[in-house]
């Protein structure tokens, strides 16, 4: 998926000029490398901090999520995340809101995934996430839905993974995925609307030689099915590491294990069918996780 271009001048001399103006105690601290998501832009600044800003006027919103739930709730999380510690208000050089944010080290979950152990503390922290929510919490308009609103989208994926399979030496189970998917659906959810983290994808994981080192990128946190998190494990994790993550997160339901299946379907089928070496990578190990991919005849 290409990321779109920033609609304002987003550089490190913006970043310098914001903290003059607004935080200048860290006006001192060095401005490095800037890393670009799909709504945010990074900066590190110092050893120990980062900011964070939205690229375009669409993610605004997002910022200002983060800004006011992740930094009331992240105060009782015990894994390590990033935490809003200054908060910046739009300056001559740039429009919008934008925040101070704690550095993580690690590499993302997508170029090395988490193993059994990084599962479980992924459970763990999955379990403290997942508190019941209010009414004014925020609706994501891709996540916070029903389950069956995504069916249209994976038939379409899962025919153009099944036209793929081949030119890599696998094929596509249908009548598992088919299956996978109805289970799913008929499932009730049996589980109190929550906090979702709800862009857990392994870009948002970070791994330190496969342990948890953070999560990361919490602009699309929403109300939802807690099944729709779980969903990513399969993302980022072997199927060993999923079971062990559903272990520590305090066990799920038959339901919501369904639904978590045909979550990670539908994502799985469409991340494989995206442009981009990383993310189809990921799509294609993780319907081989689910087990609706294999080796094609005469492929060993």
């Amino acid at each position: 998926m290409t990321a779109p271009h920033d609609e304002v001048p987003i550089d490190a001399g913006v970043v310098a000029a914001l903290l003059t103006e607004q935080h200048p105690d860290l006006a001192a601290l060095p401005v490095g490398q800037r890393y670009s998501g799909y709504d945010m832009a990074m900066f590190r600044l110092g050893d120990h901090l980062a900011v964070r800003l939205p690229r375009r006027a669409a993610s605004v919103g997002s910022i200002e999520a983060e800004i006011r739930w992740v930094r009331a709730l992240g105060a009782r999380w015990t894994f390590p995340t990033q935490r809003v510690v200054r908060v910046g208000a739009p300056g001559d050089v740039y429009p919008w809101p934008w925040a101070v944010v704690t550095w993580l080290p690690g590499v993302p979950a997508a170029e090395r995934p988490l193993d059994v152990p990084g599962g479980e503390a992924l459970g763990r922290a999955l379990a403290e996430v997942h508190a019941p929510v209010g009414e004014d919490a925020p609706y994501n308009s891709e996540q916070s839905v029903p389950l069956a609103s995504r069916e249209a989208g994976l038939l379409t994926a899962l025919d153009a993974v099944e036209a793929a399979a081949p030119g890599r030496g696998l094929q596509l189970d249908r009548a598992l995925a088919d299956r996978t998917w109805a289970e799913a659906i008929a499932a009730p959810v049996d589980l109190p609307r929550s906090w979702i983290h709800a862009d857990l994808h392994p870009f948002n994981l970070l791994s330190d030689r496969g342990r948890l080192a953070g999560i990361i990128d919490w602009a699309d946190i929403a109300g939802g099915d807690p099944a729709t998190d779980l969903g990513f494990l399969w993302l980022s994790l072997p199927a060993r590491g999923v079971s062990a993550a559903l272990e520590a997160y305090g066990g799920v339901s038959a339901a919501t294990l369904a639904r978590a299946r045909g979550t990670a379907l539908a994502m799985a089928a469409g991340w494989a069918t995206w442009t981009g070496a990383d993310t189809v990578g990921f799509g294609w190990r993780a319907l081989g996780e689910l087990g609706v991919v294999r080796a094609g005849d005469g492929v060993g």
